[in-house]
Parts: C-alpha cells; structure tokens; sequence
C-alpha cells in the first residue's frame, strides 16, 4: 500500500500529459502511486495512459465516461490506495521533490494537512530540478489561522492542487459534481476538518496557463457565471458559521472573487435579466464594502488595490485590468 496517491484527473491531454508524468515519475520520494482517471477522451489520451500503466507499476488508470472534472477526481479518490492524496492536473508541472517536500513537512510537524505556493505559468515552462538537501521555510497555521489565510488569499490556495491531505477526508468531503468552481466550495471543507495545517513557503506547483482550459475561456457562459456566484457564496457562509470574527478576512474573498466575476461577467455572451441583475448586485456590494478589503493588511497588495480602484469606478477597473492583461502579456483568468 502506498503512502501517496496522485490522482491525475485527464480529458483529451494528449498534447499536454506527457509532460507532467515526466515530472510525476521522477520525484525523488518513492512510495507512491499515480492514478490516471480518463475522463472519456477522444484523442489518444486513452492510449496514452494505457503505455504508462504498462510500463511503470506505480501508475493506475481508471477509464470512465466522461463526468467532468469533480467526477474524474472523486472517482480517482476511490480507487486509490494511499493514505494521502494529492492532485495534480494533466496539463501542469511539479519539480521533482515536490512529494518529498510535502511528505516532510507533514511528518516534521504532525500537520493534517500540507500546502504549498502555486505559481502560474507560461506554456513553454519547464520545472528545474529542487534540491531536495536543501533548507526551506514552513509555517503552521490552526484551524482558524487557516482558514483566515485561505481566505485572504496570501497563503493557502483555493484549490485542490499542491495539498497533501489524508484520503479519508476526500472520502467524506467528495469535490461537487456537475457545476463549475468545485474547488471553492471543497477547499474550505476539508480545512475546516484540520486542526493544524503545514505551509511551505516555496514554489511547488506550477500552474499552466493555457488559452484553452475552462477558467481560461475568453467568453464565460451563464452557467459558469451562475456557479461562481454560489461558490462563492457558499465558502463566505461555511467560514462565517464557524468563525464569525473573520469577517474582514471573509470580505476580502468575497471582493477578489467578486472583482473576478465582474469581469466574467461583463464577457459573457449570454447577458440576460438574470445575470444583469447579478452584476448590479456586486457592484452594490463592492462599492459598501470595499474599504474592508482596503484597509485589511493580511490581503495582498493587489487585492486592496483593485478593490479601492473597483469601489470607485467598476468601469476604469475594468479598463485598468485589461490594460494590465495586454502590458503584461498574461491570459484572461
């Protein structure tokens, strides 16, 4: 039985997985599993995994019809067979202590739970190679400093990648399925079920940035848009029952991920009453509660100031952020 289950959720990636099992087989931790969940692919995607499984003992597949991706990891989650899991996307990249690191830090501080810093990057990135001798930096947090990084977005990442989490809990805690932005409303679940959670202040993961993945699409649907919402209305909820004194840190989720739809929103080509009426909420909402996110120091610099910017004028904020997108040359999130 392995320690570690990576659960490699995969549809039509055969332009993008070959990569990230070359990073996934070379880490220099060794008791561990790969499970490639073919998610009802077209292209050689099938193929692909089936020389894998092949070739390496380690590695697992699951072919299923597809499910989306929620389906495609809960059932990786399944059948897997390690205490822990992570997960990993078909089309990004790890260095190669990226498992030592995590498996470390929990066994160095007794964490529930292990995080790491996730970095976005080009297409054409490749990982160096980390030396795994060298020192870097952990922070514990509890349960409600846990949260409250989660929240304020400096730390803990909202999301199901770069965590090393006890698999019973993703039993219990399954990703929701059949909607868009399932890592929102899981993340903050399974962190209410740690006591202590590991940070490691380093790049571990890299995400990315591919003008064909979901959250990358230039023109969002109204279900997407609808599904945000919730999502994020969801969290704020979950985190404000159990810890109501975190509502300055709650506010600044809900005003980065509101400026977010905002912007989804507005590209949306499938504008009815329903979503017209859902923007003027949030913009009501931004323009009373921006000075919270302003004034809250945990919140990373950026956020406080897109959130002055939005709460004065929606319109220049989003003019200033695709100004920012072209200069930068980065894709629309």
């Amino acid at each position: 039985m392995p320690k570690i289950s990576i659960v490699v959720p995969a549809y039509n990636a055969e332009k993008t997985i070959k990569g990230t099992m070359s990073d996934l087989l070379a880490q220099t931790f060794r008791d561990y599993e790969i499970v490639l969940v073919d998610d009802g692919s077209t292209d050689t995607t099938p193929e692909i995994c089936d020389s894998y499984r092949e070739k390496y003992d380690n590695v697992r597949v699951l072919h299923q019809e597809n499910g989306g991706l929620s389906n495609a990891r809960n059932n990786g989650t399944k059948v897997a067979a390690g205490d822990y899991v992570t997960y990993v996307d078909s089309d990004d990249r790890v260095g190669q202590s990226f498992l030592e690191r995590l498996v470390y830090a929990m066994d160095e501080t007794g964490a529930d739970i292990v995080s790491g810093r996730i970095i976005k990057v080009k297409e054409d990135f490749e990982p160096s190679n980390q030396d795994e001798e060298q020192y870097f930096l952990m922070e514990i947090f509890d349960k409600k400093q846990t949260i409250s990084e989660m929240l304020t977005g400096k730390k803990i990442w909202v999301g199901a990648c770069c965590r090393l989490i006890p698999r019973k809990w993703m039993i219990e805690e399954p990703f929701l399925e059949g909607t868009y932005y399932e890592d929102l409303s899981n993340t903050y679940r399974v962190n209410l079920k740690a006591e202590k959670t590991a940070f490691i202040d380093e790049d571990l993961y890299y995400y990315v940035m591919h003008g064909g993945s979901i959250t990358a699409r230039r023109k969002p649907s109204a279900r997407q848009c609808d599904d945000y919402y919730e999502a994020i209305k969801l969290c704020a909820k979950g985190c404000a029952d159990v810890f109501p004194d975190l509502r300055n840190d709650i506010c600044v989720m809900i005003s980065r991920d509101f400026m977010s739809l905002l912007l989804h929103i507005r590209r949306c080509e499938e504008k009815d009453a329903s979503l017209k009426k859902m923007e003027k909420k949030i913009v009501r909402w931004i323009r009373r509660n921006w000075w919270r996110t302003f004034t809250n120091r945990k919140a990373p610099m950026n956020v406080r100031l897109r959130s002055l910017l939005c709460g004065i004028n929606p319109w220049l904020y989003e003019k200033v952020y695709y100004f920012g997108i072209r200069f930068t040359g980065k894709k629309i999130e």
